[in-house]
């Protein structure tokens, strides 16, 4: 009888690594194929918990409108910010947050600008609605707050579609969260002429738009805790060259004179080598020797850590018709919106690559086909109000540097503000009776 399948010339030495394997797992599969179904449980336990908790939301769609001449700086902003972090719960016990799917809330900010106009969004729970109304009319009493419908509506689920196209971007942190980017005060002068707004330039390309197109600006805040400040703690203590006293182990040290790695380089070192290596010993610089770039990022770690913090997730996203023309340039204003924050020496915010709808950031085989559900996925993160995969850590100052209400001195004609404050008339004006 002929062998039905050809015959497979397997070399000797992979045939006996693949047997080797099939004994080992014929020996263990009763104990290994449980611990991974509980694994896979778990993570879709968790997964399931997340689902419930965000669903169970009820949002607040709230349209704040400034008045023209506004003259607060971003430090106003700062206090709205403040408010936000109320809802952190300091830390939820492990019952509460893997059995009942407790988590923190968060809150969007948002600046839409569409057929030339901008407005200004707050998306908040439903819980925190009055207190977030409150803490914007501490900062800026003649604002107006109006519950808006969402403008999430007017567009399908499924962008980019045969009549819109979208192009977007998430921005993090280029380097460690406890290095701050350029915040407002690097920009203000005393003179007002010479004031310059951050938000002016992003305002500025909003109002450029076409009736068919529309860029939106998404800000998602989470409180977080001090995860972060101790990192930065600890970095501080590495550029003072202050060294940690470690715990003593309770275990008895045994102590040789001699070293594992002196040991392992002993049958090959000289010995006048190994006592020359022994002296050799690197210190730290004190404070008054440090580098200028060192102590001025020891002093930046310092001041960020000292604010309250949030996780920051950062989305732009451009839509336009599909006959019209193709970006037209605006995301590249964007850029430029960017990086007036970014420094040197302390950090920077950069384009997310793994969300980026650019087409150098996708390399490889179905190039369009990877585009478009990039394309896809970001727009369903902006509609659902997810956080980012790679959220970085922001404080208030750094926040209110990158979302604030216009100054005065910024002129774009189309800002949806308050014309005046409402009042109503004085007691002692005249009346006329006819």
């Amino acid at each position: 009888m002929g062998t039905l399948l050809p015959a497979i010339q397997v070399p000797s030495i992979l045939w006996g690594i693949i047997h080797s394997i099939l004994v080992v797992w014929g020996a263990v599969w009763w104990f290994v194929l449980p611990i991974i179904a509980l694994m896979v449980l778990w993570e879709s336990w968790k997964v399931h918990l997340h689902y419930r908790f965000v669903t169970s939301i009820k949002w607040k769609l709230l349209e704040i409108k400034v008045p023209k001449t506004i003259l607060k700086t971003p430090k106003a902003m700062e206090q709205i910010f403040a408010a936000a972090h109320a809802p952190y719960s300091y830390g939820f016990s492990s019952f509460q947050k893997y059995f009942m799917g407790m988590e923190d809330y968060w809150m969007v900010f948002e600046l839409i600008g569409r057929s030339g106009e901008t407005h200004f969004y707050l998306r908040v729970p439903m819980e925190f609605r009055n207190m977030m109304e409150s803490a914007i009319y501490a900062a800026y009493p003649e604002a107006e707050i109006t519950e808006a419908a969402d403008y999430l509506q007017e567009f399908p689920h499924d962008l980019p579609n045969h009549a819109y196209d979208l192009a977007g971007f998430e921005e993090v942190l280029r380097e460690e969260n406890y290095l701050p980017i350029r915040t407002y005060p690097m920009f203000e002068e005393p003179v007002e002429e010479r004031r310059i707004d951050t938000i002016a330039p992003l305002m500025e390309a909003m109002s450029k738009l076409k009736n068919d197109e529309q860029l939106w600006f998404q800000l998602l805040i989470r409180p977080t805790g001090e995860a972060f400040r101790k990192e930065g703690e600890e970095e501080i203590k590495k550029l003072l060259g202050i060294e940690e006293h470690k715990k003593e182990s309770m275990w008895p040290k045994f102590d040789l004179g001699i070293t594992a790695g002196e040991a392992l380089r002993g049958p090959f070192q000289h010995p006048g080598e190994a006592s020359e290596h022994k002296e050799t010993k690197q210190e730290k610089l004190p404070r008054f020797l440090m580098t200028p770039v060192d102590k001025e990022r020891a002093d930046a770690i310092h001041l960020k850590i000292s604010k309250i913090a949030f996780e920051a997730t950062l989305r732009f996203v451009y839509i336009e018709k599909k006959d019209g023309a193709t970006d037209s340039g605006h995301t590249n204003s964007i850029h430029g919106f960017i990086r007036q924050f970014n420094t040197q020496n302390l950090n920077q915010l950069r384009p997310d690559k793994l969300t980026s709808t650019a087409g150098y950031t996708v390399k490889g085989l179905f190039k369009k086909t990877r585009i478009r559900g990039r394309k896809h996925l970001l727009f369903e993160h902006y509609r659902k109000f997810s956080p980012s995969h790679h959220e970085s850590i922001l404080n208030i100052e750094e926040l209110a540097t990158v979302f604030h209400f216009p100054l005065g001195i910024v002129s774009t004609t189309e800002l949806e503000k308050v014309e005046s404050r409402r009042g109503s008339p004085p007691a002692t004006l005249p009346i006329i009776e006819e």
